[in-house]
């Protein structure tokens, strides 16, 4: 999970949002952050680690996806000009797929189960 940090006081370690019993963020300088003014760009959920920090992952479904288009280009990889640099950039695609979806997991907002 990636922390996001609070962009008034700066973006580096140390400003990061967490939150509040009220269902707020605050960074440590007390600027406030509501859930509806969270605003992601791309693929992304937001979701809040066990510390209470409030972050981005990618959303589950879109990296089952990568995963499952990984795979694919995995399986054809023998068609192409130079069959073991796509095998190998295949995998490397499906195991950073992986990760996103097991960050998403670990963040609380990718399923237990896959269908």
């Amino acid at each position: 999970m990636h922390a996001l940090t609070c962009g008034t006081c700066s973006t580096g370690p140390g400003s990061e949002f967490r939150a509040l019993a009220d269902g707020l963020f605050a960074c440590p300088a007390g600027h406030l952050l509501a859930p509806q003014d969270v605003d992601l760009d791309g693929p992304t959920v937001w979701a809040v680690d066990p510390s209470g920090t409030l972050g981005y992952v990618t959303h589950p479904d879109h990296a089952l996806e990568s995963l499952g288009e990984a795979l694919a280009d995995f399986g054809d990889a023998h068609e192409s000009h130079n069959p073991a640099y796509a095998a190998t950039s295949s995998l490397r695609s499906a195991v950073d797929a992986f990760g996103e979806y097991a960050a998403a997991f670990l963040a609380g907002v990718a399923p237990v189960s896959i269908r």
